[in-house]
């Protein structure tokens, strides 16, 4: 191997990480396991033109009922995005984030990987919840992403929708694992 992919294998390798190369490709699959539950991930790279792109999905898909309410909590967590997005399939209900990083004209390092693959897998974690208690539950894509977004410290005592979603904060949602989900398969934690 030569090139971004070699150096995206050696990041792999250095820190850790199980994952397996896509037979063909310079593709790697692996898995991130979160505060809120396990996704599955790849790690792409375009040697022509010098991308390195990280993509991390959500275990479930959005229902057609509810597309409409992911597009718009997708699009609300999007705005004011630095590094990567949201992105929806609208044929399946597919729910990604993405980061990417276009190398050309200079020399990736470990540590632009991990910074790209961190701010991947720390975007997802933090949304995570929120997306499945969208798909899953009652409560609107601008409520959910205002409780996410807002610092604790910052909310006001008298919204009464906020105090509503803090006292569900800590409720479980339902998340329903890989039939061979265990500690043992590779998703490694930060």
């Amino acid at each position: 191997m030569t090139g971004l992919f070699s150096e995206l294998i050696d990041y792999m390798e250095e820190e850790a990480w199980k994952y397996e190369i896509l037979e063909g490709e310079t593709i790697i699959r692996f898995h991130f396991k979160g505060r809120s539950g396990r996704l599955l991930c790849y790690g792409e790279v375009d040697e022509a033109k010098y991308w390195l792109i990280f993509y991390s999905y959500m275990p479930v898909n959005a229902s057609p009922e509810k597309m409409a309410q992911v597009a718009e909590f997708i699009t609300r967590a999007n705005r004011g995005m630095r590094i990567g997005n949201f992105e929806l399939d609208f044929d399946d209900g597919e729910v990604r984030y993405k980061t990417s990083l276009d190398v050309e004209g200079g020399d990736l390092t470990s540590k632009m990987i991990d910074n790209l693959l961190r701010a991947n897998l720390t975007t997802i974690d933090r949304y995570f919840s929120g997306m499945m208690e969208l798909i899953y539950g009652e409560k609107s894509a601008v409520d959910i992403i205002r409780r996410i977004e807002t610092p604790p410290g910052d909310r006001d005592p008298l919204d009464d929708d906020l105090d509503e979603l803090d006292e569900d904060e800590d409720e479980e949602l339902p998340y329903v694992p890989d039939e061979d989900d265990d500690e043992e398969d590779g998703g490694k934690q930060f």
